[in-house]
């Protein structure tokens, strides 16, 4: 390694002495004519634009917009021969038990309808309700969550849709305690009305 700085010091020590006489040696304005004519001239065409090779039987846009057709009526077709409206994600899955589930998940809509329409009086209520709804429904998403990798789906469709079904129960319920309480306090509103 001490030999190698050895040389580099010495050769910046020449250079540093020497400066002097290298830049006496410049060239020749004529050399750079004489280089410029020793090249030949290249005319340069204007270059031609490549056409990309277009096939005109076959179109990348045609053939995205076909794949999308069909898939926007595959899924239409299941909508229409398993009632998918809700829940295509389990439909596609098993679209076997779609239309049943579709069933129970459209039933689940009306009656939470209902008990919002009955239990706007008394949101309290209507808090206590949502809760046990809430719970059951989280449940039912755990389920949907592992049924792809379930290693028995059966089972695991069966317990979904008994999910279901406890949810369309326990909005049953809701329903009439709902009913029962409009009830009476109509009937108390009726019995304490002064009568003309």
């Amino acid at each position: 390694m001490k030999k190698s700085s050895d040389k580099k010091d010495r050769l910046e020590r020449f250079v540093r002495d020497n400066r002097d006489g290298f830049d006496v040696f410049l060239p020749q304005d004529s050399l750079w004519d004489r280089i410029e004519n020793s090249i030949p001239s290249v005319v340069t065409e204007p270059q031609k634009k490549v056409k990309r090779l277009h096939n005109p039987y076959f179109d990348w846009r045609i053939a995205a917009g076909v794949i999308l057709a069909l898939g926007v009526g595959y899924l239409f077709y299941l909508n229409k021969e398993y009632g998918v409206t809700r829940d295509p994600g389990v439909a596609l899955q098993v679209p076997a038990y779609a239309r049943e589930f579709n069933q129970y998940n459209v039933m689940i809509d009306e009656k939470r309808n209902e008990i919002f329409k009955l239990a706007s009086s008394n949101p309290e209520l209507y808090k206590d309700f949502s809760a046990d709804l809430k719970s059951l429904e989280n449940s039912y998403q755990n389920l949907k969550s592992d049924l792809g990798n379930a290693p028995n789906q059966e089972a695991l469709i069966r317990a979904m849709i008994e999910n279901l079904q406890y949810q369309v129960d326990l909005l049953n319920q809701q329903l009439t305690i709902l009913q029962r309480i409009k009830k009476a306090t109509q009937s108390h509103e009726k019995n304490n009305s002064p009568t003309v």
